[in-house]
Formats: C-alpha cells, sequence, structure tokens
C-alpha cells in the first residue's frame, strides 16, 4: 500500500512540476478590429411625384354601423379600402379638420357607396 501511495505522489510531482506553459505575451497581443459600424446617416428625403397623384377618398359611415362612433369614417386610396384602426382613423380626420356628418338617408347610402366600395368621381 505505501508503494503505491509513493507512485501516486511521485506522478503528481512530475505532472504539477514538469508540465510549465509560457504564458501570452501581453505585447504580442492584438486585439481583433471592431465590427463593422457605419456612420449614420441622415434619414431620406421625401420628395412626392406629381406625375402621379393617389385618389384619396374619406367617407362617413351610417349610424348604426359605425360602432356607437368609434369607427366613423372609412378611408380609400386609389380604389382600395386603407385598413386603419379607429384610433387611426380618428387621428387622421382630427389633422384634416374633417368633423363626422352623418350622411344623408339615400338608396345609395343603403347599397353602401362610400363606406363598402369607393365612390365614382368624375375626372
Amino acid at each position: 500500500m505505501r508503494k503505491i501511495q509513493n507512485n501516486l505522489c511521485l506522478i503528481f510531482v512530475v505532472l504539477f512540476c514538469g508540465c510549465q506553459t509560457q504564458g501570452i505575451q501581453k505585447k504580442d497581443f492584438v486585439p481583433p478590429p471592431p465590427p463593422n459600424i457605419k456612420p449614420p446617416t441622415l434619414p431620406p428625403s421625401f420628395v412626392p411625384s406629381i406625375k402621379r397623384l393617389a385618389e384619396i377618398q374619406i367617407n362617413p359611415i351610417p349610424h348604426p354601423f359605425s360602432i356607437n362612433g368609434e369607427v366613423p369614417f372609412v378611408i380609400w386610396v386609389d380604389g382600395k379600402r386603407l385598413q386603419l384602426s379607429g384610433f387611426e382613423i380618428k387621428q387622421l380626420t382630427k389633422s384634416l379638420n374633417i368633423k363626422y356628418q352623418a350622411p344623408n338617408n339615400t338608396a345609395e347610402i343603403h347599397q353602401g357607396a362610400g363606406w363598402q366600395y369607393p365612390l365614382k368621381i368624375n375626372k
């Protein structure tokens, strides 16, 4: 038993004393380059084209379908309905100073003119 203990001690002494490595010298260490960081760019300048103007309609929705005034208007852009929330519609109409006025009780309104499909506009 004593012979095994001596051999184990000898092995540990040889391993710990004989296996020394040189450390990394600080003067040779070169840090990696920073990531590719581009300088901030200016926001794009938007210049609207007057060659093609969009047709925008903001039409009132009749009373029972306006959900107690939560969605008072429907917005059409080039014949396609713009999907906005009630809050967004109210903010847009407020910024354009458009007041809600119930549409006249006509046959066209009951057929969906202006709120189910856009109105026909003579150019």
